[in-house]
Protein backbone atom coordinates (compact mmCIF):
# COMPACT_ATOMS: atom_id res chain seq x y z
CA UNK A 1 0.00 0.00 0.00
CA UNK A 2 1.35 3.42 -0.98
CA UNK A 3 0.57 6.18 1.47
CA UNK A 4 0.08 9.82 0.50
CA UNK A 5 3.28 11.75 1.15
CA UNK A 6 3.41 15.34 2.33
CA UNK A 7 5.07 17.76 -0.13
CA UNK A 8 6.63 20.69 1.73
CA UNK A 9 8.49 22.16 -1.26
CA UNK A 10 5.73 24.68 -2.11
CA UNK A 11 4.30 25.37 1.33
CA UNK A 12 1.54 23.95 3.52
CA UNK A 13 -1.25 21.81 2.12
CA UNK A 14 0.59 20.14 -0.77
CA UNK A 15 0.89 16.36 -1.11
CA UNK A 16 2.44 14.09 -3.71
CA UNK A 17 0.02 12.50 -6.16
CA UNK A 18 0.65 8.77 -5.58
CA UNK A 19 3.08 7.30 -8.09
CA UNK A 20 4.34 10.70 -9.29
CA UNK A 21 6.63 13.56 -8.29
CA UNK A 22 3.82 16.08 -8.82
CA UNK A 23 2.59 17.98 -5.78
CA UNK A 24 -1.09 18.89 -5.47
CA UNK A 25 -2.98 21.25 -3.19
CA UNK A 26 -6.78 21.42 -2.96
CA UNK A 27 -8.23 24.58 -1.44
CA UNK A 28 -11.30 26.76 -1.69
CA UNK A 29 -13.93 28.73 0.14
CA UNK A 30 -17.65 28.96 0.87
CA UNK A 31 -19.22 32.43 1.17
CA UNK A 32 -22.65 33.58 2.31
CA UNK A 33 -23.55 37.24 1.93
CA UNK A 34 -26.56 39.38 2.80
CA UNK A 35 -26.79 42.59 0.74
CA UNK A 36 -28.76 45.75 1.43
CA UNK A 37 -29.48 48.82 -0.70
CA UNK A 38 -31.67 51.76 0.28
CA UNK A 39 -33.48 51.56 -3.07
CA UNK A 40 -34.36 47.87 -2.66
CA UNK A 41 -37.60 46.45 -1.31
CA UNK A 42 -35.94 43.65 0.67
CA UNK A 43 -32.79 41.72 1.42
CA UNK A 44 -30.65 40.24 -1.33
CA UNK A 45 -28.93 36.99 -0.34
CA UNK A 46 -25.93 35.58 -2.19
CA UNK A 47 -23.86 32.40 -1.92
CA UNK A 48 -20.58 31.51 -3.61
CA UNK A 49 -18.33 28.46 -3.51
CA UNK A 50 -14.88 27.98 -5.02
CA UNK A 51 -12.62 24.95 -5.37
CA UNK A 52 -8.97 25.33 -6.40
CA UNK A 53 -6.59 22.68 -7.72
CA UNK A 54 -2.90 23.66 -7.71
CA UNK A 55 -0.44 21.13 -9.22
CA UNK A 56 3.34 21.71 -9.34
CA UNK A 57 6.51 19.84 -10.18
CA UNK A 58 10.14 20.75 -10.87
CA UNK A 59 11.76 20.65 -14.32
CA UNK A 60 15.05 21.81 -15.86
CA UNK A 61 13.20 24.98 -16.98
CA UNK A 62 11.71 25.80 -13.59
CA UNK A 63 8.47 24.95 -11.82
CA UNK A 64 5.77 23.42 -14.02
CA UNK A 65 2.35 24.38 -12.71
CA UNK A 66 -1.34 23.96 -13.45
CA UNK A 67 -4.04 25.90 -11.61
CA UNK A 68 -7.81 25.41 -11.86
CA UNK A 69 -10.48 27.47 -10.10
CA UNK A 70 -14.12 26.38 -10.28
CA UNK A 71 -16.74 28.86 -9.03
CA UNK A 72 -20.44 28.52 -8.33
CA UNK A 73 -22.80 31.43 -7.59
CA UNK A 74 -26.41 31.51 -6.50
CA UNK A 75 -29.04 33.45 -8.45
CA UNK A 76 -32.78 34.01 -8.26
CA UNK A 77 -35.31 32.86 -10.85
CA UNK A 78 -37.32 36.05 -10.51
CA UNK A 79 -40.14 37.48 -12.59
CA UNK A 80 -39.41 40.02 -15.33
CA UNK A 81 -42.48 42.07 -16.33
CA UNK A 82 -43.47 41.70 -20.01
CA UNK A 83 -41.14 38.71 -20.42
CA UNK A 84 -42.32 35.37 -21.77
CA UNK A 85 -40.63 33.53 -18.89
CA UNK A 86 -38.97 34.38 -15.57
CA UNK A 87 -35.57 35.97 -16.04
CA UNK A 88 -32.76 34.55 -13.93
CA UNK A 89 -31.27 37.81 -12.64
CA UNK A 90 -34.54 39.51 -11.61
CA UNK A 91 -35.39 38.49 -8.07
CA UNK A 92 -39.05 39.52 -7.83
CA UNK A 93 -41.79 36.96 -7.14
CA UNK A 94 -44.44 36.13 -9.73
CA UNK A 95 -47.56 38.32 -9.24
CA UNK A 96 -50.49 36.00 -8.50
CA UNK A 97 -53.58 37.97 -7.39
CA UNK A 98 -56.10 35.79 -5.61
CA UNK A 99 -53.91 32.69 -5.48
CA UNK A 100 -52.92 33.26 -1.86
CA UNK A 101 -53.12 35.92 0.83
CA UNK A 102 -49.84 37.45 -0.34
CA UNK A 103 -50.94 37.61 -4.01
CA UNK A 104 -47.47 36.38 -5.09
CA UNK A 105 -45.53 33.16 -5.73
CA UNK A 106 -41.82 32.81 -4.98
CA UNK A 107 -39.86 31.23 -7.83
CA UNK A 108 -36.94 29.85 -5.83
CA UNK A 109 -33.18 30.06 -6.03
CA UNK A 110 -30.96 28.75 -8.81
CA UNK A 111 -27.22 28.61 -9.34
CA UNK A 112 -24.52 28.75 -11.99
CA UNK A 113 -21.16 26.97 -12.01
CA UNK A 114 -18.29 27.85 -14.28
CA UNK A 115 -14.57 27.75 -14.96
CA UNK A 116 -13.07 30.85 -13.36
CA UNK A 117 -9.38 30.17 -13.97
CA UNK A 118 -7.33 27.61 -15.96
CA UNK A 119 -3.61 28.38 -16.00
CA UNK A 120 -0.52 26.52 -17.21
CA UNK A 121 2.84 27.88 -16.05
CA UNK A 122 6.49 27.01 -16.57
CA UNK A 123 9.02 29.20 -14.83
CA UNK A 124 7.99 32.79 -15.56
CA UNK A 125 5.77 31.85 -18.51
CA UNK A 126 1.99 31.51 -17.96
CA UNK A 127 -0.99 30.99 -20.27
CA UNK A 128 -4.69 30.19 -20.11
CA UNK A 129 -7.81 31.82 -18.69
CA UNK A 130 -7.70 34.20 -15.73
CA UNK A 131 -8.35 37.73 -14.54
CA UNK A 132 -6.52 40.30 -16.63
CA UNK A 133 -3.12 41.39 -15.39
CA UNK A 134 -4.67 44.87 -15.10
CA UNK A 135 -7.22 43.70 -12.50
CA UNK A 136 -6.26 45.32 -9.18
CA UNK A 137 -7.67 47.85 -6.75
CA UNK A 138 -7.65 48.88 -3.11
CA UNK A 139 -8.48 46.45 -0.32
CA UNK A 140 -11.85 48.09 0.42
CA UNK A 141 -15.26 47.26 -1.06
CA UNK A 142 -15.98 50.69 -2.59
CA UNK A 143 -13.23 51.04 -5.21
CA UNK A 144 -12.66 49.79 -8.74
CA UNK A 145 -9.48 49.53 -10.78
CA UNK A 146 -10.82 48.05 -14.04
CA UNK A 147 -10.42 44.75 -15.83
CA UNK A 148 -12.13 41.36 -16.18
CA UNK A 149 -11.32 37.79 -17.29
CA UNK A 150 -9.32 37.10 -20.46
CA UNK A 151 -7.38 34.47 -22.37
CA UNK A 152 -3.72 35.35 -21.96
CA UNK A 153 -0.04 34.54 -22.43
CA UNK A 154 2.33 36.32 -20.04
CA UNK A 155 5.91 36.32 -18.83
CA UNK A 156 7.09 37.54 -15.42
CA UNK A 157 10.70 38.51 -14.74
CA UNK A 158 11.81 38.61 -11.10
CA UNK A 159 14.75 41.00 -10.79
CA UNK A 160 15.33 40.40 -7.08
CA UNK A 161 14.76 42.52 -3.97
CA UNK A 162 11.00 42.31 -4.57
CA UNK A 163 11.14 43.89 -8.05
CA UNK A 164 9.10 42.19 -10.79
CA UNK A 165 8.01 43.00 -14.34
CA UNK A 166 5.25 41.25 -16.30
CA UNK A 167 4.18 41.54 -19.93
CA UNK A 168 0.90 39.95 -21.06
CA UNK A 169 -0.83 39.46 -24.40
CA UNK A 170 -4.56 39.23 -23.68
CA UNK A 171 -7.65 38.37 -25.71
CA UNK A 172 -11.10 39.50 -24.57
CA UNK A 173 -12.86 38.80 -27.89
CA UNK A 174 -13.50 35.69 -30.00
CA UNK A 175 -12.94 35.52 -33.76
CA UNK A 176 -12.64 39.30 -34.10
CA UNK A 177 -9.07 39.91 -35.26
CA UNK A 178 -5.48 38.71 -34.76
CA UNK A 179 -4.26 41.64 -32.68
CA UNK A 180 -4.09 41.01 -28.92
CA UNK A 181 -4.39 43.53 -26.15
CA UNK A 182 -1.06 44.35 -24.50
CA UNK A 183 -0.72 44.82 -20.73
CA UNK A 184 2.43 45.56 -18.75
CA UNK A 185 3.09 45.77 -15.03
CA UNK A 186 6.16 46.72 -12.99
CA UNK A 187 6.20 46.56 -9.22
CA UNK A 188 8.17 46.38 -6.03
CA UNK A 189 7.14 44.69 -2.77
CA UNK A 190 9.23 45.00 0.39
CA UNK A 191 8.75 45.30 4.13
CA UNK A 192 7.54 48.89 3.89
CA UNK A 193 4.73 47.96 1.47
CA UNK A 194 4.43 47.86 -2.31
CA UNK A 195 4.16 50.04 -5.42
CA UNK A 196 2.82 48.91 -8.80
CA UNK A 197 2.32 50.57 -12.18
CA UNK A 198 0.16 49.18 -15.02
CA UNK A 199 -0.28 50.15 -18.67
CA UNK A 200 -2.85 48.51 -20.96
CA UNK A 201 -3.73 48.91 -24.63
CA UNK A 202 -7.12 47.67 -25.88
CA UNK A 203 -6.60 46.77 -29.55
CA UNK A 204 -10.35 46.45 -30.16
CA UNK A 205 -11.28 49.86 -28.71
CA UNK A 206 -7.94 51.39 -29.82
CA UNK A 207 -7.69 53.08 -26.42
CA UNK A 208 -5.26 52.78 -23.50
CA UNK A 209 -5.41 52.85 -19.70
CA UNK A 210 -2.86 53.59 -16.95
CA UNK A 211 -2.97 52.79 -13.25
CA UNK A 212 -0.76 53.13 -10.17
CA UNK A 213 -1.33 51.64 -6.70
CA UNK A 214 0.82 52.23 -3.61
CA UNK A 215 0.39 50.43 -0.29
CA UNK A 216 2.37 51.48 2.78
CA UNK A 217 2.75 49.78 6.17
CA UNK A 218 2.94 52.86 8.38
CA UNK A 219 3.25 50.82 11.59
CA UNK A 220 2.72 47.16 12.47
CA UNK A 221 -1.01 47.99 12.80
CA UNK A 222 -1.66 51.02 10.59
CA UNK A 223 -1.58 50.90 6.79
CA UNK A 224 -2.53 53.20 3.91
CA UNK A 225 -3.27 52.68 0.21
CA UNK A 226 -3.68 54.99 -2.80
CA UNK A 227 -4.84 54.48 -6.40
CA UNK A 228 -4.78 56.69 -9.51
CA UNK A 229 -6.07 55.82 -12.99
CA UNK A 230 -6.24 57.43 -16.43
CA UNK A 231 -8.04 56.32 -19.62
CA UNK A 232 -7.91 57.71 -23.15
CA UNK A 233 -11.49 56.49 -23.76
CA UNK A 234 -14.00 53.75 -22.92
CA UNK A 235 -12.29 50.37 -23.23
CA UNK A 236 -12.06 46.89 -21.74
CA UNK A 237 -9.71 48.12 -19.00
CA UNK A 238 -11.93 51.05 -18.00
CA UNK A 239 -12.89 51.55 -14.39
CA UNK A 240 -16.41 50.59 -13.36
CA UNK A 241 -17.63 53.40 -11.07
CA UNK A 242 -21.08 51.89 -10.51
CA UNK A 243 -19.78 48.30 -10.22
CA UNK A 244 -22.04 47.29 -13.09
CA UNK A 245 -20.10 44.10 -13.80
CA UNK A 246 -20.41 43.13 -10.14
CA UNK A 247 -24.15 43.00 -10.73
CA UNK A 248 -23.75 40.36 -13.42
CA UNK A 249 -23.97 42.68 -16.46
CA UNK A 250 -21.27 42.02 -19.10
CA UNK A 251 -18.10 44.08 -18.80
CA UNK A 252 -18.63 45.52 -22.29
CA UNK A 253 -20.76 48.28 -20.76
CA UNK A 254 -18.15 49.59 -18.33
CA UNK A 255 -18.65 53.35 -18.28
CA UNK A 256 -15.08 54.19 -17.34
CA UNK A 257 -13.84 57.62 -16.30
CA UNK A 258 -11.19 59.89 -17.76
CA UNK A 259 -9.29 59.78 -14.49
CA UNK A 260 -9.84 58.69 -10.92
CA UNK A 261 -8.02 58.97 -7.61
CA UNK A 262 -8.66 57.25 -4.32
CA UNK A 263 -7.23 56.32 -0.97
CA UNK A 264 -7.78 54.10 2.03
CA UNK A 265 -6.48 53.89 5.58
CA UNK A 266 -6.79 50.83 7.78
CA UNK A 267 -6.00 49.75 11.33
CA UNK A 268 -5.53 46.35 12.98
CA UNK A 269 -7.08 46.63 16.43
CA UNK A 270 -6.26 43.04 17.39
CA UNK A 271 -4.89 40.01 15.51
CA UNK A 272 -8.54 39.15 14.74
CA UNK A 273 -10.13 42.58 14.18
CA UNK A 274 -9.30 45.22 11.57
CA UNK A 275 -11.16 48.07 9.87
CA UNK A 276 -10.60 50.44 6.96
CA UNK A 277 -12.20 53.54 5.48
CA UNK A 278 -11.62 55.12 2.09
CA UNK A 279 -12.98 56.86 -0.99
CA UNK A 280 -12.45 57.08 -4.76
CA UNK A 281 -13.42 59.95 -7.07
CA UNK A 282 -14.17 59.39 -10.78
CA UNK A 283 -14.00 62.35 -13.18
CA UNK A 284 -15.84 62.52 -16.53
CA UNK A 285 -17.63 59.17 -16.18
CA UNK A 286 -18.34 57.66 -19.59
CA UNK A 287 -16.00 60.15 -21.26
CA UNK A 288 -17.45 62.24 -24.11
CA UNK A 289 -19.98 59.52 -24.96
CA UNK A 290 -21.93 60.08 -21.71
CA UNK A 291 -21.28 63.82 -21.36
CA UNK A 292 -22.82 64.41 -24.81
CA UNK A 293 -26.12 62.93 -23.60
CA UNK A 294 -25.92 64.47 -20.12
CA UNK A 295 -25.15 67.97 -21.33
CA UNK A 296 -21.83 68.08 -19.49
CA UNK A 297 -19.41 66.03 -17.42
CA UNK A 298 -20.74 63.34 -15.08
CA UNK A 299 -18.69 62.66 -11.94
CA UNK A 300 -19.00 60.02 -9.25
CA UNK A 301 -17.76 59.67 -5.66
CA UNK A 302 -17.72 56.35 -3.83
CA UNK A 303 -16.76 55.85 -0.19
CA UNK A 304 -16.82 52.90 2.11
CA UNK A 305 -16.15 51.45 5.56
CA UNK A 306 -15.22 47.81 6.15
CA UNK A 307 -14.83 45.85 9.37
CA UNK A 308 -13.22 42.40 9.23
CA UNK A 309 -13.29 39.92 12.10
CA UNK A 310 -11.79 36.43 12.30
CA UNK A 311 -14.31 34.36 14.27
CA UNK A 312 -12.00 31.34 14.35
CA UNK A 313 -9.13 30.30 12.10
CA UNK A 314 -10.31 30.14 8.45
CA UNK A 315 -13.78 31.50 9.30
CA UNK A 316 -14.19 35.25 8.84
CA UNK A 317 -16.93 37.84 8.67
CA UNK A 318 -16.92 41.22 6.93
CA UNK A 319 -19.26 44.19 7.36
CA UNK A 320 -19.24 46.79 4.57
CA UNK A 321 -21.10 50.11 4.37
CA UNK A 322 -20.78 52.01 1.07
CA UNK A 323 -21.88 55.45 -0.09
CA UNK A 324 -22.12 56.72 -3.66
CA UNK A 325 -22.85 60.21 -5.02
CA UNK A 326 -23.54 60.91 -8.70
CA UNK A 327 -22.98 64.48 -9.91
CA UNK A 328 -24.64 65.38 -13.24
CA UNK A 329 -25.60 68.65 -14.97
CA UNK A 330 -29.23 67.80 -14.15
CA UNK A 331 -28.54 67.39 -10.42
CA UNK A 332 -27.07 65.09 -7.80
CA UNK A 333 -28.14 61.67 -6.54
CA UNK A 334 -26.72 59.61 -3.70
CA UNK A 335 -27.16 56.10 -2.38
CA UNK A 336 -26.29 53.95 0.64
CA UNK A 337 -25.66 50.21 0.44
CA UNK A 338 -23.79 47.48 2.26
CA UNK A 339 -23.50 43.83 3.15
CA UNK A 340 -22.47 41.36 5.81
CA UNK A 341 -20.40 38.42 4.61
CA UNK A 342 -19.43 35.12 6.18
CA UNK A 343 -16.61 33.12 4.59
CA UNK A 344 -15.07 29.76 5.40
CA UNK A 345 -11.71 29.11 3.72
CA UNK A 346 -10.02 25.74 3.46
Amino acid sequence: MEYVRVCDVYGAGFFYIPGTETCLRISGMVRYQINWDENDDGWKKFARAEVNFDARSETEYGTLGAFIKLRGDSNHAGYAPNAAAPYATVAGPLPAPGVNDGDALSLGVGSSVGLQQAIISLGGLSMGLSDTLYDAGLSGEFDNGGGDRVHFISYTFAAGNGVTATLALEEADTNYDYTPNVVGKVGIAQGWGSADLWAAYDATAEEFALKAIVKANLTDRLWAEAIATYESGINFYSTDPFNVTGSGIPSTIRFGSEWSIGGLIGYKFTPKLKASIGAQYYDNVGHDFVSAFAGGDVNFLSAGLTVDYEIVENFNTKLAVNYGKLDTPAGNEDNWSGFIRFQRDF
